[in-house]
């Protein structure tokens, strides 16, 4: 795989800090950092405008991460981040993975669908 991630968790639910008794944001925690592949897919959706009732056509980008089978299991809402990249307009760009990953009879490599979450300027 010719690119790296680091994939992490947490960080949204607020834990008590018992030395100020004040709720403070969990700190997150690294799932998995290593080699990983990923590519544009496209959605097509079709779904009724609520006030005429005509079908509309909705195109959402998103992507899927292939990632070694060691990787372990990602969950949804864990957010990538790219490191290394062959596409170094790539690197610094996050995502957030959006479904739990895929399972196989034969598994070769851990698919997981992403969105895009932001992207990093390029200086």
């Amino acid at each position: 795989m010719p690119d790296r991630v680091k994939i992490t968790r947490g960080g949204g639910e607020q834990v008590l800090d018992p030395e100020t008794g004040r709720l403070e944001p969990a700190p997150r925690r690294d799932v998995y950092e290593g080699p990983a592949g990923f590519y544009p897919r496209q959605e097509r959706i079709r779904s009724r405008s609520g006030r005429t009732g005509a079908w509309v056509d909705e195109v959402r980008p998103a992507y899927r991460l292939l990632l070694p089978l060691r990787a372990g299991e990602v969950w949804e809402s864990d957010s990538v981040l790219v490191t290394q990249a062959r596409d170094e307009q790539a690197v610094g760009r996050t995502y957030s993975v959006t479904a739990l990953g895929e399972v196989s009879s034969l598994p070769i490599v851990r698919t997981v669908w992403l969105e895009e979450h932001n992207r990093a300027v390029a200086s």
